[in-house]
């Protein structure tokens, strides 16, 4: 009777531990939706979408970049701390995830749909702060998440399951948000950013909502519940765990090296096929495969273990990079969709395979500390693991800035950033507003045409050319009652020239004429106009950004964007492999050993009947629920 109440017993748990699993998984979408936002969009924002010169540019990305790490020096480990000593009745990690998830929406909200601070200076500032709020609630939910990951389950197959389930989910959100944004954008970076950031927003609070509502999470042991945790304590486990340092300094390398090329992937898309929303095609390919590798990660691992699973996939990652930076130098290489598509499936499935199995050594970490010191301390171990993220994230930034200025591709690039601007505020504006800022920017789009004179005697055509210097465009340009403010620069005029005049109607937009052969009475009152930077006009398809970016990248600005998607995320892949191999030690058959000497200090025994017919049940509900 006892071993029958036994069994009972565990498959309850083990009922509850499947649901715990899939709505925790399925919540990781929007989580992933909304830090891909940020992590790969918002610098893509900035970029293309805000009119800043190198010096704001450059002081953005180091407040978001160093500023915003120094921060997570001192949040990340505080929020750690008192989520290790919480003792809320709702639990130990979902107030947090809570709390952190709703302030999180509505910080992202704010950031992209207030145009009031979208000028230069200010929206340095502006930005700066609302990266700061955002950085600061994101780690109080996601500190909360992944340490509550490590409380569903001591099991190491139910670990392996709720990891692995986890891991895909946030991949089908990663990709739904990469594919999403990438093909909406394009053409109207700022009307694009404020529907997106709402959606993106409202999809992370309710789906966060409904797993903190409907997961529960296990009892803590009477000497957790008892324990005070301090700062002093806290990093005194972190220094007194070997393997979670190793971890983290090898997830260090491998978030950076991963992350250049997602950084940098929209300057090298635009750069070698142009700017359009066809990427998708390449990240709808990327998601499906990555969901893949994921799929089969658990089978895959079964047979060949982690330590050779990751030996295998940096292998495959490298020769995808090298695939990508051979790609149109030569004639049977062509760069193109097919082909990046083709080496980025060898990227992609490489580093995704890399980082579940890093995933489950780092979550592993906590048996080790257990196994040790005889204390779990989930959040105090899972404290690095964000906190490692993040700063990989700034060391990226710095160095996609350093590229970017460098190599000249930011200035470049400005050309873009400028119409999209500029459509911006076009297509909010009142018809009257239009036609005098249409008036405007024509004056300085001609005010340096040669003037051509006829002697009316002879006949003989004179042109006198106008020589107008560029400071003093950009100072009448700054001090234009109608222009200013507006972060026109006369380096990017001639590119607000070539964009469309469009009519809109119900049946689609109709072309008018081109912004610099505009003449008074083109626009008519009552009608609805916009700016468009690609489509069709008189029957030929046209593509302001592509004129002014791509065709003027030159083979230095080219080889700056290649060399840092592709070499130097190899050197850190390859350091991130390096620094497992040798240092980590918890394999497969440690961690069981671990599990042995923790149950046997425990007094769990082997021998007991009641202990085998547990085990038993326990393997028949992972084997059913493996099927």
């Amino acid at each position: 009777m006892a071993t029958k109440a036994l069994k009972t017993e565990i498959s309850a748990e083990d009922r509850q531990f499947n649901r715990n699993k899939w709505l925790f998984g399925v919540s990781g979408i929007g989580r992933d939706m909304s830090y891909q936002l940020i992590a790969s969009f918002l610098l893509t924002y900035i970029q293309f979408g805000m009119t800043l010169n190198i010096a704001q540019f450059t002081t953005i990305s180091l407040l978001i970049g160093v500023v915003g790490r120094v921060w997570d020096a001192i949040n990340d480990p505080m929020m750690g701390a008192i989520i290790e000593g919480s003792h809320m009745k709702f639990g130990k990690f979902r107030p947090w995830i809570l709390i952190g998830a709703v302030l999180t929406g509505t910080i992202i909200i704010l950031m992209f749909n207030i145009q009031t601070f979208s000028n230069g200076w200010n929206f340095v500032i502006y930005m700066a702060i609302m990266y700061l709020l955002w950085e600061t609630s994101f780690t109080m939910n996601d500190i909360g998440y992944w340490s509550m990951l490590a409380s569903l389950s001591s099991k190491k197959e139910q670990r392996n399951q709720a990891t692995m389930l986890t891991v895909v989910f946030a991949g089908v959100g990663a990709f739904a948000a990469q594919g999403g944004i990438s093909f909406l954008y394009p053409g109207n970076v700022l009307g694009a950013f404020r529907w997106i950031s709402v959606g993106v927003a409202v999809i992370f609070m309710v789906m966060q909502i409904v797993m903190v509502l409907f997961v529960k999470e296990r009892p803590r042991g009477l000497m957790e519940v008892n324990e005070k945790v301090s700062l002093k304590k806290m990093w005194q486990t972190i220094k007194n765990n070997d393997q979670i340092l190793w971890m983290t300094l090898s997830m260090l390398f491998y978030n950076i090296g991963s992350s250049l090329l997602v950084g940098l992937a929209y300057n090298l898309y635009y750069l070698e096929i142009g700017y359009d929303g066809n990427a998708i095609v390449f990240i709808a390919i990327f998601g499906v495969f990555n969901i893949l590798a994921q799929v089969f990660y658990p089978m895959i691992v079964k047979k060949l273990g982690r330590k050779k699973l990751q030996l295998i996939s940096i292998i495959v990652a490298c020769v995808g990079y090298l695939g990508v930076a051979l790609l149109g130098w030569v004639d049977w290489m062509p760069f193109n969709l097919i082909t990046l598509s083709i080496f980025g499936v060898l990227v992609f499935v490489g580093q995704s395979m890399f980082y579940m199995a890093s995933i489950i050594n780092m979550t592993n970490c906590v048996e080790y500390n257990d196994y040790k010191h005889g204390e779990r301390n989930e959040a105090v171990v899972s404290t690095l693991r964000p906190f490692m993220a993040k700063f990989a994230d700034a060391l990226k930034y710095g160095i996609v800035t350093l590229v970017l200025v460098v190599s000249m591709v930011y200035g470049l690039s400005q050309n873009i950033s400028t119409i999209e601007a500029q459509k911006g505020y076009f297509d909010r504006m009142s018809y009257d507003q239009q036609v005098e800022y249409l008036g405007a920017i024509n004056y300085y789009l001609h005010v340096g045409d040669p003037i051509v004179s006829i002697d009316p005697e002879t006949g003989e055509e004179t042109v006198t050319e106008i020589d107008i210097s560029a400071e003093w465009l950009n100072e009448q340009l700054a001090n234009d009652p109608v222009l200013s403010g507006r972060q026109i620069s006369g380096d990017y005029l001639a590119a607000i020239g070539d964009v469309a005049i469009m009519e809109k109607t119900d049946n689609g937009e109709i072309f008018v004429t081109w912004v610099k052969d505009y003449k008074d009475g083109d626009l008519e009152e009552g009608k609805t106009y916009i700016f468009m930077l690609k489509g069709e006009a008189n029957g030929v398809e046209f593509n302001v950004a592509n004129n002014y970016f791509r065709d003027k990248g030159d083979l230095s600005k080219r080889l700056w964007i290649r060399a840092a998607v592709t070499v130097v995320p190899v050197v850190f892949l390859l350091a991130a492999w390096l620094v497992q191999h040798r240092k980590f030690i918890i394999d497969e058959d440690y961690y069981d050993m671990m599990m042995t000497e923790i149950n046997n200090r425990d007094g769990v025994t082997s021998d007991s009947s009641v202990e085998e017919a547990a085990i038993e049940a326990v393997e028949a509900t992972s084997s059913e629920t493996t099927e």
